[in-house]
């Protein structure tokens, strides 16, 4: 294929507006990453940094090996894909980095990396490929979506059983809105509402004391200021005291002085705005915006029902991370362990939200296929 075929076929349709922002983002994380360290490690060298640079190489570079494969390819492997992550999370349960009272890390040494995580990708493209296999012009109806329902609820229910409530509960939401996007019967949809509206509360006779103390706390937070409430009260003062232009790069009292905890990972959008008040904080949101409207572009274009599903899902990992981070961090969501897409601090999580960005973009290129 000469460069010109491929320009024409490939490169014309690749979205650079997402590309790049997804790029200016990242770049904006990195310097908000700098300015959050403690008053008594500035240094740009810093191992944070460090280490977090080399994970956005690698997602490049996983980013490339997913753009380059044709997505229907990865489909036909989906199911070989989702077994093997699958296991990995047993194996977790099993033998897995023990770190705050959770089992949730394979430890390879040098690095270390969540099962959990990669789940969120496996999903997509294991309900993809079954949804076109066994596509439903009329919708799905309850008993069309019992095996849907499988694929989706073990993973979940051993993600939860880390314990992870926030993944589990992000992989449950997932596989939910790929199950709307294929398509559902209305009785099934009414059936499915009043089951949840009934057994729903039961599950909070399943959560383990810490997680209904989050709930509680995210209802009350000054009940317990000094114990659950600790975080989420100071990642409120992070946010408010950044005020309208911030208190500048490494002014960040909550996070420089050790106040906010995961100040580079759950809460980092506290953090920036503090450094950067709720004017950065407009602009940040307003880049992940364009992420999303451009997704929906891509989603909405796509001439098959495989990108179609496929890129809904991919979207909603996005969408799903960025909002409930944000509101997990000024308090209008319970605190759970979910990162910001390519801004918090973390290698799994930022491959999988590159992974889902190159899927988007794998899907925009080759559009050109169903096209008249």
């Amino acid at each position: 294929m000469n460069i010109n075929m491929f320009y024409d076929k490939y490169a014309r349709n690749f979205d650079f507006i997402m590309f790049f922002t997804v790029i200016l983002i990242f770049a904006i994380g990195i310097v908000n990453l700098y300015g959050s360290l403690s008053v008594h490690n500035r240094d740009f060298f810093d191992p944070y940094v460090i280490k977090q640079i080399v994970w956005f190489l690698i997602s490049l570079f996983v980013m490339a090996v997913i753009i380059t494969v044709d997505y229907h390819t990865l489909i036909e492997v989906a199911y070989y894909i989702y077994g093997i992550i699958f296991l990995l999370i047993i194996a977790v349960l099993l033998k897995g980095k023990i770190t705050h009272g959770a089992s949730r890390w394979i430890s390879l040494g040098i690095f270390s990396f969540q099962p959990s995580e990669f789940m969120k990708i496996g999903l997509i493209f294991t309900l993809a490929k079954y949804f076109t296999s066994y596509e439903s012009k009329k919708g799905y109806s309850l008993s069309g979506l019992i095996i849907p329902f499988i694929i989706i609820i073990l993973p979940v229910l051993l993600i939860a059983k880390e314990p992870d409530l926030g993944t589990a509960v992000i992989v449950f939401l997932i596989g939910a809105i790929m199950v709307y996007l294929a398509g559902i019967r209305k009785s099934a949809m009414l059936v499915l509402t009043g089951m949840a509206l009934i057994f729903g509360p039961l599950l909070w006779f399943r959560l383990k004391p810490y997680q209904k103390s989050r709930i509680l706390i995210f209802l009350h937070p000054a009940k317990d200021y000094l114990g659950a409430g600790y975080n989420i009260i100071q990642s409120e003062i992070a946010a408010g005291a950044g005020r309208f232009f911030g208190a500048g790069i490494g002014n960040g009292s909550q996070s420089t002085l050790d106040f906010l905890p995961a100040k580079h990972t759950d809460f980092i959008f506290s953090t920036f705005l503090q450094q950067f008040g709720f004017l950065g904080g407009l602009v940040l949101i307003s880049l992940y915006f364009i992420i999303i409207i451009r997704g929906f572009k891509i989603v909405y274009r796509a001439k098959k029902l495989h990108g179609f599903l496929l890129g809904g899902g991919a979207l909603g990992i996005i969408t799903l991370h960025a909002l409930i981070n944000m509101f997990m961090t000024v308090g209008l969501l319970p605190v759970v362990g979910v990162p910001l897409p390519f801004f918090s601090y973390g290698g799994t999580s930022l491959v999988v939200d590159m992974s889902a960005v190159a899927i988007l973009l794998n899907i925009s290129m080759r559009r050109y296929k169903f096209q008249s």
